[in-house]
């Protein structure tokens, strides 16, 4: 079976909650958790939240990324590049964005599974950063397939050309699938975006070092 689009969760990868009030904090981590990070593997935990409505799953999945958290960003926030870092992704739209760059509006499309139609959702992004010299997205749902969709990243610089994401979602598809199934796809599926999310930005940035690295033609 196909896993689900942490893309179609968040971006993307998505609030319930208002603007000014999101439901998600500043991740804490375990230290199992920092000691994976540190090793170069991608962490995931997913849950069942029994105490709210709807009963969604709740996740919290994380990798270290040798790349400026500013060049992560851009990543996250260029629409064209989304199906590279979530092949569910079937078409990524900015319907709206602030003069300043602190939210945007997006209309995304993706599938799930071949046999399942494919499901839209509509959200909202702000962008601020944080006081670890990196940035946070927290994801308001407008409207869409999903009867829950929030969402959070955190993007946190460990140094000039390295940076550690966080992402910490809430998800409940508005169609009947069990929970069960559910929380294992998103485990399978959020580490393999977070690994693609590590690829894109690596490849990007690489030529970019090895550009800055070259002499120039006064120089030789």
């Amino acid at each position: 079976m196909k896993h689900f689009s942490l893309s179609a969760v968040s971006l993307t990868l998505a609030l319930t909650a208002s603007a000014s009030c999101f439901a998600f904090e500043a991740p804490e981590l375990t230290p199992a958790e920092l000691t994976n990070l540190k090793n170069g593997e991608a962490i995931i935990s997913v849950w069942k939240d029994r105490e709210r409505d709807h009963k969604p799953t709740i996740s919290k999945g994380g990798i270290d990324i040798m790349v400026p958290a500013a060049d992560i960003l851009a990543i996250m926030k260029d629409c064209a590049r989304m199906s590279e870092v979530s092949s569910d992704i079937r078409g990524c739209e900015v319907l709206e964005e602030s003069p300043d760059g602190s939210w945007d509006i997006r209309k995304q499309k993706f599938a799930v599974s071949p046999v399942l139609p494919k499901f839209k959702t509509t959200f909202r992004t702000h962008y601020s950063e944080n006081a670890l010299n990196g940035y946070v997205m927290e994801i308001e749902k407008i409207s869409g397939d999903l009867k829950v969709q929030e969402g959070r990243w955190d993007i946190i610089s460990l140094g000039p050309d390295q940076s550690r994401v966080i992402y910490q979602a809430a998800l409940k598809p508005s169609l009947p699938i069990p929970a069960k199934i559910i929380r294992k796809q998103v485990a399978i599926g959020i580490p393999d975006i977070l690994r693609n999310l590590r690829d894109v930005a690596e490849a990007v940035s690489v030529p970019a070092v090895q550009n800055a690295a070259m002499p120039k033609k006064d120089d030789m």
